[in-house]
Parts: C-alpha cells; sequence; structure tokens
C-alpha cells in the first residue's frame, strides 16, 4: 500500500462517527419517515454531510431538525447519541412518548421538543440529565403532574411546559432550582398555590402562570425578585392579594 492511499485510509476513518450513532441515526431517520422529511438525509453519504447533524472529534454533539417534518416516533436508540448537548426538534409531528433511554444523554444541556404531538407524563428520565440547561416541551399533550425530582435539575435555566394538560399542584421542590432564569407555564391544568420560598430563586426574570387553576394568596416575597414579566392572569388567585400586588 502506497503512503498516499494509506493517508486516504487515515483521513477516511478519522472522519467517521461510532457504528452505534450512525444506527441511532438512521433509526430517527426510519421511524420519522425521513423519505418525506422537508430536508431529506442521502444514506449513501456520510454523516456528516447529513442536515443538522454536528460531529466534533467523530462524535454527534448537536442534532437539530427543527421543522423539517419529522412524522412518527422518538425510538429509543437515541439514548445512543450519548455526545449530544443539543437536540432541537421544535416544530414537528412527532407522536407518542419520549422514551426513557433518554436519560443516557448525560451531556445534553439544550432539549426542544416543542410543538409537537408528544403525549406521556412529564417524562421521569429528563431528571437524569442534570447537565440540562434549556427544556422547552411547550404545546405538546403531555399531561399529570409534576415530579419533585424535578429539582433535580440544578442546572435548568429556562423550564417552558406551556400549552400541555399538566395537573396538580406545583412541586415545593421548586424552589431549589436556583439557576432557573425563565419558567412558563401558561395554559394548562395547574392548581394550588404558589410555593412558598420562591424568592430563593434569585436568578428568576420570567414567570408565565396564565390560564390555569392557580388559586390561594400571590407571596409577596415574588415583589423582591424584580421580575421582568409576570403573567398570572386568568387563574384563581385570591383577588385581595392581586391588588396588593399591584400597589406595589
Amino acid at each position: 500500500m502506497t503512503i498516499l492511499s494509506l493517508l486516504v485510509c487515515f483521513a477516511s476513518a478519522f472522519g467517521q462517527i461510532s457504528d452505534n450513532e450512525k444506527s441511532a441515526l438512521i433509526d430517527l431517520y426510519k421511524s420519522t419517515n425521513g423519505a418525506e422529511w422537508t430536508t431529506s438525509w442521502d444514506l449513501n453519504d456520510s454523516p456528516e454531510n447529513w442536515k443538522g447533524v454536528t460531529i466534533v472529534g467523530n462524535r454527534v454533539i448537536a442534532l437539530s431538525l427543527k421543522n423539517n417534518n419529522l412524522q412518527g416516533e422518538m425510538p429509543a436508540s437515541v439514548g445512543n447519541l450519548t455526545n449530544l448537548s443539543v437536540l432541537d426538534l421544535h416544530k414537528n409531528k412527532l407522536v407518542g412518548t419520549i422514551p426513557s433511554t433518554i436519560a443516557h444523554l448525560k451531556s445534553l444541556q439544550t432539549l426542544n421538543v416543542s410543538l409537537n404531538n408528544l403525549s406521556g407524563t412529564f417524562p421521569i428520565a429528563l431528571t437524569a440529565m442534570t447537565n440540562l440547561k434549556y427544556l422547552d416541551i411547550y404545546f405538546n399533550n403531555f399531561h399529570g403532574s409534576l415530579p419533585n425530582a424535578l429539582a433535580e435539575l440544578k442546572n435548568l435555566r429556562r423550564l417552558n411546559l406551556s400549552g400541555n394538560a399538566f395537573d396538580g399542584s406545583l412541586p415545593t421542590s421548586i424552589v431549589e432550582m436556583k439557576s432557573l432564569k425563565e419558567v412558563y407555564l401558561s395554559s394548562n391544568n395547574f392548581t394550588g398555590s404558589i410555593p412558598k420560598g420562591m424568592v430563593a430563586l434569585q436568578s428568576l426574570k420570567k414567570l408565565n402562570l396564565f390560564d390555569n387553576n392557580f388559586t390561594g394568596n400571590i407571596p409577596n416575597e415574588l415583589v423582591a425578585l424584580n421580575l421582568e414579566e409576570f403573567s398570572i392572569a386568568n387563574n384563581n388567585f385570591d383577588a385581595t392579594s392581586i391588588v396588593a400586588l399591584n400597589d406595589k
């Protein structure tokens, strides 16, 4: 074998991702009707040329297929993309649940599956992704109450659950999520009162509780947070506390 052919082989090998990662990408393609995507993949081409796939150091670190007409379910093998820091499947036609194997994505910092038709209760597997900073699952068909384990997401900056059918009281553990900057819970079926101790969320800038069934008093301590956005309309809060809040 000549030196030139050796160099060609080396360059080819250097650009390859693992078989597990490639198989996971192909599984996603097949399970979401890849042939009908707005921009499809040529499976005979190298993954580095596939739309939305970012590869660094032979590892898939980001997958962004937003608004690309994905139709179907997320395959369990998505959990084999263990080097992902970004998974963005916003505005597609995904159905079913978020697979529990997503818990394997320990490096994930951004998860956006908003504007799909996903269902089920809040995926408890998400609470294992402790590096997560941005969680957007708004406008789907999720339901049920939020787990106390939500507080495991210590690095979460944005939580957007709007436009689902979540219910029950907010877990009191939310006051432990001190990295939160934005919380959007509008248009769900949440009940109960705002947990005491929200003043501990010193980084919080936006809190949207619009269009739920919250009751009770609005904690005065929220004034101390100097929120840029605080939406509480279309709830059942005590009218006296609303007037008192507006007077501050």
